[in-house]
């Protein structure tokens, strides 16, 4: 058979030329068969926004290749070239896909004459309009147009991290990530629903981060609408800092070439060896409370010297920083801000960047600490209660009575624990510490406890990022294997023509089982995965769902792949003599092959995603 590695249209017409001049016109009427099927399934999507809202940076980001400027300072003074006519650009992944990059529009221009310079719509699927800021009048015009012409389309809010930025260096330690995001699409949805618009396709995205915020739901969803692919991925894909770039590459390296039944012995070895897991450790209370003071102590730093955290009288931490702790490798002190007294204060923070928290006060137990302590344990966090600056409640005040160390120290430590239990900590572990008398309390103890239990949170922090490493690796790997769903599509079709009985269904059947085993479904792939991890059989077998990763039937999967014998065909074959020679075999169908092979891919990727799930994160 030709060479079909990288056939386009071109190599198509070629193709039947030749056979034209082999006068076999049977399979030349074929080839342009197939060719008129392939333009049929081409589709188009114009991208379109203000000038400047970040539309070709969006397309760039799609098309998987994110801008990088080698020289940092450079890409902060170049200003990108605007789109001023249509560009046109063939997703890598979907051949039959072109995202159009159309003329940007001011703000002050009338929509009218912007819709007009755009030309005749009817020839995009859908369009994709790009937002940087608040819907303008202009916006919401064009996207009344596109209800009125019966066009479907997704909102992408862009440059959400700028947003982010500009939004903590604004409200510090009152800065909530989650929270400011709800804030953006509460606005545009509120906006569109007064004007009669639909509130379901807003996404939240940032054309330089495509690993956070809503890019990946943007994208499942741009897919779903104009390639009918339907996918889920759960989870906010976050940067996977948890895993040790080592293991994050091994992972890699599986999407790009291996099997996914290789994912869980690097998970599962990544596991037993916890020293190369990172561990974010949040250390949190009030202003003034000795949290720098502290980080500086566990660290045997002293104040001012190179790589201390910054201390004084009155609170000076105005930014969350990081500090390795030399005891323990990859292990992060988070020195934060210190927070308000009032409940609302807390309710602004997010937990969720961190793995464990040394809650720190300075004085007795207030509501401020209650509240810190329920917060953390309502995120599924675990702390040790750190009372600081116990030094100072040790010095006999003037006109009391004399009371020994040893049992105020008690008293102390026991008031704690009894007003952390009332708020829910079941085993809490409190820790009296100076960090001007290092030795003279429990800052040896502290230190020792954090050693002593940081394999175990190390695990359990890489076992809480688990489902959304799995997620992100199955996409990957999906994303690889569609790649060659139109190329395998292609060539099915270009046996029927070289072949006069070529058994199609045999080989996209080996196609679909070379699929199941890229993802680990294969009986091979589920008794390793099961080996590793400990995990029955059986409860993995379970978890596929698909009917294409099961024993195939040759005759089922022609069926779907076929299109039925033409009605004159069919009548011609009933007329006596002239009817003889008629062909009555149904024809393979380029589109329903391509159809089918998408839809495996699909199927085949959450049944992927589910055995992982089940042999590395349920218990």
């Amino acid at each position: 058979m030709a060479s079909s590695s990288c056939l386009d249209e071109s190599q198509l017409r070629n193709l039947k030329a030749q056979y034209e001049a082999q006068n076999a016109s049977a399979a030349a009427s074929q080839i342009q068969a197939l060719v008129d099927c392939i333009n049929a399934l081409k589709i188009k999507v114009g991208i379109l926004g203000a000038r400047g809202a970040g539309v070709s940076t969006l397309i760039q980001a799609l098309l998987d290749k994110p801008r990088r400027v080698s020289d940092p300072w450079a890409y902060f003074q170049e200003t990108p070239e605007p789109t001023k006519q249509l560009v046109m650009h063939v997703h890598p992944t979907y051949p039959n896909l072109t995202l159009c990059d159309l003329p940007g529009f001011e703000v002050s221009e009338k929509p009218a004459a912007y819709l007009k310079r755009l030309g005749d719509l009817s020839k995009y699927s859908c369009f994709v309009v790009v937002v940087a800021g608040n819907l303008a009048d202009t916006h919401l015009q064009i996207l009344k147009a596109l209800k009125q012409k019966g066009k479907m389309f997704l909102l992408a809010r862009t440059k959400v991290d700028l947003d982010l930025h500009t939004a903590e260096r604004r409200l510090r330690f009152k800065f909530n990530p989650c929270q400011q995001l709800r804030v953006i699409r509460k606005e545009l949805r509120e906006t569109l629903a007064k004007n009669g618009m639909d509130t379901k396709r807003v996404f939240l995205v940032s054309g330089l981060e495509t690993e956070k915020y809503e890019f990946t739901c943007f994208e499942d969803s741009l897919e779903g609408e104009v390639l009918s692919l339907k996918r889920s991925y759960d989870g906010d894909l976050e940067d996977l800092k948890v895993v040790s770039q080592k293991k994050t590459k091994e992972l890699y390296n599986i999407c790009q070439s291996g099997s996914l039944a290789e994912v869980p012995g690097v998970i599962c070895s990544a596991l037993g060896e916890p020293s190369q897991i990172r561990l974010d450790v949040a250390v949190i209370g009030e202003v003034g409370c000795g949290k720098s003071s502290l980080v500086n102590a566990l660290r045997g730093v002293a104040a001012g010297e190179p790589g201390a955290a910054p201390t004084g009288v009155t609170g000076t931490t105005t930014k969350a920083t990081a500090y390795p702790l030399p005891l323990v490798p990859y292990l992060y002190l988070w020195d934060l801000p210190g927070v308000g007294v009032m409940e609302e204060d807390v309710s602004h923070l997010d937990l969720s960047h961190y793995d464990f928290f040394l809650l720190v006060a300075s004085e007795r137990y207030k509501h401020a600490h209650s509240c810190l302590a329920r917060a953390i344990a309502a995120a599924g966090k675990d702390a040790f209660f750190i009372r600081s600056k116990i030094d100072v409640d040790m010095e006999t005040r003037p006109g009391s009575q004399p009371i020994p160390k040893e049992e105020l120290q008690e008293k102390v430590r026991k008031n704690c624990i009894e007003a952390l239990k009332k708020d829910g900590i079941l085993s809490p572990q409190v820790f009296l510490v100076s960090s001007l008398m290092h030795e003279a309390y429990d800052l040896p103890l502290l230190q020792e406890a954090l050693s002593h239990n940081a394999p175990d949170l190390k695990r359990r922090a890489l076992k809480r990022t688990i489902p959304t490493v799995l997620s992100r690796l199955v996409r990957r790997k999906s994303k690889v294997l569609m790649k060659d769903v139109w190329m395998k599509a292609l060539q099915n079709c270009l046996y029927c023509v070289e072949k006069p009985n070529p058994d199609v269904a045999e080989n996209l059947m080996t196609t679909i089982t070379s699929f199941c085993i890229d993802l680990g479904l294969d009986e091979e792939s589920l008794e390793r995965t099961a080996r590793v991890t400990g995990k029955a059989h059986q409860l993995l077998q379970a978890q596929i769902r698909s009917s294409f990763a099961k024993p195939l039937d040759s005759k089922y999967m022609l069926s779907l792949i076929t299109k039925p014998a033409s009605l004159s065909s069919w009548a011609w074959s009933y007329v006596p003599y002239l009817g003889r020679g008629t062909n009555l075999e149904r024809e393979i169908s380029f589109e329903s092959t391509y159809g089918v092979l998408k839809q495996v891919v699909v199927e085949l990727s959450e049944d992927a995603e589910r055995v992982l799930c089940m042999a590395l994160v349920e218990e």
